[in-house]
């Protein structure tokens, strides 16, 4: 067996910091991340998200034109600050399973964040003829937030076969994750080679798995927003056009915590640490890595909105590519082995940093062309949407690094039409009452099979709820509530293959029905 010793950590260091942030070029940057930072709700603004942000394209004087349709600014009669809070409830309900017919187990994961939903200021211009109006905003354009938890039984397979390297290189000379799984005890060597400590050699020299409890979980926070500058002119009666420039930023999270034990009992896995007796009796390792993306980006909306007929609304708008920069830092990977006489850890100490780094790269998103239609015939105003968007459009790219394989695997990716309607009852005393729907096909092009069999893909259903109360001519209060239905899949690690072995190691799968539920209540004051 291995000696950690003073000396070896030192060249490990060294030969770490030469290749400073590698580690975080392995942490996102794939083509899930760059359609996950690109996607969004279907409505901001309280009135707009109860009606599943139904309306907003065919043009109407509401905060969420900045959103949708800046042209839709133009039909304000009046200047207006408006705001809202926001809450997101989220659960995530998950399925652990090896193989499609075996053995599956269940968990729930819940999580809650409140933010500022909205802040808007529209200025309606004194003019003669016509209408102008300009406005500032800040929109809450999507949440990143869940947690989804999973544990279940594995005999076949652990995230530290993941750690091992490829061939039978040198201890000095171990990639970053290796080195940092070797320097807690979670992989060591042998006369042949690496082994991880939930494969046990055997006399005759074959490698078998041992039996391990897996206990995860995988938290997803941060939320993307935009501020927009927007303006809106009547250029013919009922007529407008409008436009916005959009700074978009916001931060994304992720950490993942894996926890495997011991159910064997046997163990001939031992580690000499150099400073004592080996570590012996393998109980548990827990490892943890966590990064964070922070992202700038900017675009352009533009929008036509017009009266087609006395009580008919039409309108359309193109949104540009958002151009995102994006910061990428790896600020964790911390692992730690149990034996029944001792333990070995790396990554606790802020000396112990051989994993942390930074990565910077870019991301282009698709174009955006919209339209939607609005029917208004007292007390009812009906509304529906459509938007257009390629998928296969979205691009990243980096001064020190190729994508070619992720590009590759954007351009797999589907066109999709996501849609939306809704309708608005307003009765005589100022009581409004609005309801939506708003779908969002998945774009991978291609479905996954979940633990039951089913074939699905990662679409997105949303329903809303709202209701409006005029508290005076200009002030009026508003809430509503709008549920998003997803199934996902996680992985919790690779399916690689082994030194030394011929097919690629069984992993979980973690299937996932995820439900969240966004609050939003607001006002809107008219001067």
């Amino acid at each position: 067996m291995s000696t950690r010793s003073f000396c070896s950590r030192l060249l490990l260091l060294f030969l770490v910091g030469l290749i400073g942030g590698g580690p975080a070029i392995a942490a996102a940057q794939t083509a899930d991340d760059a359609y996950r930072f690109s996607n969004r709700f279907p409505a901001v603004g309280t009135r707009a998200t109860g009606m599943s942000g139904a309306g907003g394209v065919g043009g109407w004087a509401d905060p969420s034109a900045l959103y949708t349709n800046p042209a839709g600014l133009g039909y304000y009669q009046a200047s207006e600050i408006s705001g809202s809070l926001s809450g997101l409830l989220s659960r995530d309900e998950s399925t652990y399973q090896i193989f499609v017919d075996g053995p599956a187990s269940q968990n729930t994961g819940d999580n809650a964040t409140a933010r500022l939903g909205h802040l808007t200021g529209i200025y309606n211009v004194d003019t003669e003829r016509g209408s102008l109006v300009f406005a500032l905003g800040f929109n809450r354009t999507s949440a990143f937030d869940r947690e989804l938890t999973y544990s279940g039984q594995n005999s076949v397979s652990s995230i530290t076969d993941t750690f091992l390297p490829s061939g039978n290189g040198s201890v000095n000379t171990l990639p970053i994750v290796p080195f940092v799984a070797f320097q807690a005890g979670a992989i060591d060597t042998t006369g042949s080679g690496f082994v991880s400590l939930t494969r046990n050699i055997q006399q005759d020299g074959t490698v078998t798995s041992r039996d391990i409890q897996q206990d995860g979980t995988m938290t997803r926070g941060g939320s993307m927003n935009e501020f927009n500058f927007a303006g809106a002119l009547e250029v013919a009666p009922n007529v407008m056009i409008g436009a916005s420039a959009n700074i978009s930023y916001g931060t994304y999270v992720s950490e993942s915590e894996l926890t495997e034990t011991d159910l064997d009992g046997e163990d001939n896995y031992s580690v000499n640490t150099g400073d004592g007796p080996p570590l012996e009796d393998f109980q548990s390792m827990f490892f943890r890595e966590r990064f964070t993306s922070d992202l700038t980006g900017f675009n352009l909306r533009l929008g036509l909105s017009a009266n087609a007929a006395e009580d008919v609304r039409l309108g359309f708008t193109v949104e540009t590519p958002t151009w995102y920069s994006i910061d990428e830092t790896f600020t964790d990977a911390f692992i730690r082995t149990e034996f029944g006489n001792g333990s070995l850890a790396y990554g606790d100490d802020p000396d112990e940093d051989a994993a942390r780094g930074e990565f910077q790269y870019q991301l282009q998103t698709p174009w955006r062309l919209s339209t939607g239609v609005s029917y208004t015939r007292d007390p009812f105003l009906i509304s529906a949407d459509v938007e257009f968007v390629d998928w296969s459009q979205t691009r990243l790219d980096a001064d020190e690094t190729e994508f070619d394989v992720t590009n590759e695997t954007l351009e797999e990716y589907d066109y999709v039409v996501n849609w939306r309607g809704g309708i608005e009852y307003r009765s005589e005393n100022g009581l409004s009452l609005r309801t939506g729907i708003a779908y969002r096909p998945g774009a991978r092009g291609f479905d996954f099979t979940l633990a039951d069999g089913e074939e699905t893909d990662r679409s997105r259903l949303f329903l809303s709820a709202g209701a409006g109360v005029q508290l005076s001519e200009r002030l009026s209060l508003n809430a509503a509530w709008m549920q998003e239905r997803s199934t996902d899949q996680f992985l919790p690690y690779a399916s690689v293959t082994p030194p030394g072995e011929s097919e690629p190691i069984d992993v979980p799968v973690i299937d996932e029905d995820v439900v969240r539920n966004q609050i939003r209540v607001g006002f809107r004051y008219s001067f």
